[in-house]
């Protein structure tokens, strides 16, 4: 009996032992699968990204190759000589007003009694002097918004893009330079500016300005601020004294008539220029290729931040 209790016993316990080990291995089998499960999902994980990286360097470069692309672009004129397109407006009000004026010598009297003449004119009259100023008002809107070059580029006329701020200047004068000239540039229709402090230095200059005489380009910014103020004392050793406190010179005859076109970092296309200075000293001086480009709005702003401006840059020296 007890033998046949023993064997039992060791039966028992060697199907134990097999369970045991069955059920390890197959946990074992388990995890091998999932370790490969997941190995299989990562890689093709990996496999999905390099393909979405894949086709977004497609599609940057397919975009910067568009973005390089160059494209001709044909404007169709008169070719008349000496006669600008866009003053064809003006040259038809003229015509229609001489034909009103050969219809009314060649109406008959009772035609004129009867008023109806009269109001057809009137409303003649209108659209010609409409056609006449529309190629005025064309140019004043196509200016509306001012630019600002690339910097360095060339500008037709012996001038060039630049943008120079005064090293010597704190970090909150440099802000409000940086800002009151961004501000000037895109929201008139300047095409240059400057302001000089109350020590007669340029503390910043940006937009169109001249160029050195010699056509080369400056070595550094420090150069250009350093020939623009030299540029600036010259022009105002004799008037300094008894200058204004604004000065604006609307048209390109005005400039001459002054001799501001002498001013050896104007640009040569200047046709308006503003000159507002503050009371400690500091001027503000704005620009555009456009004549009267500057209005009366404009330049009691201009007087506003050439303050501004002043005070900054004054209690900075302080």
């Amino acid at each position: 009996m007890d033998m046949i209790a023993r064997s039992t016993a060791l039966a028992s316990s060697s199907s134990s032992s097999s369970s045991f080990a069955a059920a390890a291995a197959a946990a074992r089998g388990c995890r091998s699968s999932a370790r490969q499960r997941h190995a299989r999902a990562h890689a093709r994980l990996e496999n999905d990204t390099q393909i979405r990286h894949q086709r977004r360097r497609t599609r940057a470069r397919a975009t910067n190759g568009a973005d390089e692309d160059e494209f001709a672009i044909f404007r169709f004129t008169l070719g008349i000589p000496g006669f600008d397109d866009e003053d064809i407006p003006r040259a038809v009000g003229v015509l229609g007003a001489v034909g009103l004026c050969a219809n009314h010598a060649a109406a008959s009297a009772s035609v004129i009694a009867s008023g109806a003449l009269e109001r057809s004119e009137t409303i003649g009259v209108g659209l010609c002097v409409a056609c006449m100023l529309a190629p005025e008002l064309g140019r004043r809107l196509k200016g509306a918004k001012g630019r600002e070059k690339a910097i360095g580029e060339d500008v037709d006329g012996g001038a060039s893009a630049v943008f120079a701020l005064s090293e010597d200047e704190s970090s909150s004068v440099k802000e409000d330079c940086a800002w009151a000239t961004y501000a000037i540039l895109t929201n008139t229709v300047a095409t240059g500016v400057m302001f000089v402090n109350a020590r007669g230095e340029v503390s910043v200059v940006r937009g169109t300005a001249r160029g050195r005489d010699d056509g080369g380009v400056d070595a550094s910014k420090s150069e250009t601020l350093r020939r623009v103020t030299l540029a600036w004392t010259q022009a105002t050793a004799a008037s300094a004294p008894t200058s204004p406190p604004s000065e604006y010179f609307p048209t390109r005859w005005d400039i001459d008539r002054v001799g501001a076109n002498t001013w050896a970092f104007l640009p040569p296309a200047a046709e308006a220029i503003a000159v507002e200075r503050a009371p400690a000293g500091g001027a503000l001086l704005v620009w555009s290729d456009a004549a009267r480009a500057f209005s009366r709005k404009d330049r009691a702003w201009f007087a506003a931040l050439a303050r501004k401006l002043d005070a900054s840059t004054s209690s900075s020296m302080a």
